[in-house]
């Protein structure tokens, strides 16, 4: 073979060597490239499927578990956030329930106007789909670079809306992440409201707001439990148990709509009585209603009774009819050494003011011994309005009480 002909058989297989070397090379990077993706959607697909197990875990404890768990798992996502507020509508506002992050502290139950559509949570809310500053309206603080808010929508209802925003101008928004991240927390918020809401129906009345009859027993139990490994200066517990006198003719006379109104009112006079977070109250059932009173003597006990008789006396239902109440007052460990035992004891109580004219109090004073007061100023009503009592009423509850 001539030289010239060896020279380009050389040349040509170095042109053949460099071009296959150039796409080997390219074969393996797009194959070192393909690992790294695989590695990299595994991983995520590992933090998904861990973050919808907490979120679902969560979900069995409380909505607040949720939204905690929800934060983390965002974080974990874009380590660069640092705030995560959470929104949820109550009337014609969006109110932050969950507030974390060292700025945004201070937001719990900042309330946004629905018709606010400069703030970016009101304008996801509205629009029912993400929204990004600055196209879509105004960060909560004038220190965020990045934020995106994002509703949080089960069966075409509004949950609520996650603010998510960081001091840092980012390079690349992870608006996807963070939208994939909150779509997987939407059923399982959705389960725990619905589960917690289930819970409050059973745990209260729905009329009158109070504790409803099984979740107060439950109440009174761990109480009367809890006040015997008390010291003993703090084991006495005082229960009230409250009769509407004659409520059957209200309900007779006016319609239930009215009688639903005269019980709404006598839970918010008995609330009114109560000492906030101390006391606690419940709907028995029908006109019923019973009080446990903590921290207090039976005599103040018994004072306080009074004095909601007075009130329930002078108050204005909007019905050409006084009303009035009967109570039993009954305590532990005095009068009764079980929960059950104080119920059956304050009840008993209670059937004694009501056959001694009704309107007043009664308490024990022995065992199977009972004694009743009345106020000065109800003494006095009841002998000036008997004339009043039996021409707009016809039988009046005195002499019912009498028969």
């Amino acid at each position: 073979m001539s030289a010239p002909a060896t020279l380009a058989l050389g040349l040509g297989w170095a042109s053949f060597l460099a071009v296959f070397g150039t796409a080997l090379w390219r074969v393996r990077r797009a194959a070192q490239a393909n690992v790294v993706r695989a590695h990299a959607y595994e991983l995520r697909e590992r933090r998904t499927r861990d973050a919808v197990a907490s979120l679902l875990n969560a979900s069995r404890r409380s909505s607040g578990a949720v939204l905690a768990a929800l934060d983390r798992a965002i974080r974990e996502a874009v380590a660069e956030l640092d705030s995560v507020l959470v929104f949820v509508p109550i009337g014609d506002e969006l109110t932050c329930i969950y507030a974390s992050g060292a700025r945004v502290e201070h937001f719990g139950r900042l309330a946004l106007r629905r018709d606010d559509l400069r703030r970016l949570p009101v304008r996801a809310a509205e629009a029912g789909c993400r929204a990004l500053m600055p196209a879509d309206g105004a960060a909560l603080l004038p220190t965020d670079r990045f934020a995106i808010a994002v509703p949080m929508i089960d069966a075409r209802a509004l949950r609520a809306v996650v603010y998510v925003a960081s001091p840092d101008l980012l390079r690349a928004p992870p608006s996807d992440a963070i939208v994939r991240t909150i779509e997987h927390a939407v059923m399982p918020f959705a389960i725990a409201l619905e589960r917690e809401a289930d819970r409050a129906d059973a745990t209260y009345d729905g009329l009158t707001g109070l504790l409803a009859p099984r979740a107060f027993r439950r109440h009174l139990h761990d109480e009367v439990a809890r006040s015997r490994a008390a010291p003993l200066q703090h084991r006495v517990l005082c229960l009230w148990f409250v009769d509407t006198d004659c409520f059957k003719e209200v309900n007779d006379r006016f319609g239930h709509p009215a009688g639903d109104a005269v019980l709404a009112a006598m839970a918010a006079l008995l609330q009114a009585h109560l000492v906030a977070d101390l006391d606690f109250a419940a709907r028995n059932g029908g006109d019923e209603f019973c009080a446990l009173l903590r921290g207090t003597s039976k005599s103040r006990a018994i004072a306080r009774a009074q004095a909601f008789c007075d009130a329930v006396r002078g108050h204005d239902f909007g019905l050409p009819l006084r009303i009035t109440a009967s109570v039993g007052v009954a305590t532990h460990p005095h009068d009764a050494s079980s929960s059950s035992a104080l119920l059956e004891t304050a009840d008993a109580a209670m059937y004694y003011s009501k056959r001694n004219g009704r309107d007043r109090v009664s308490f024990v004073v022995e065992l199977g011994s009972f004694a009743c007061v009345r106020s000065e100023a109800g003494e006095e009503l009841s002998r000036n309005s008997t004339r009043w009592w039996r021409s707009n009423v016809g039988e009046s509850c005195a002499e019912r009480s009498r028969q």
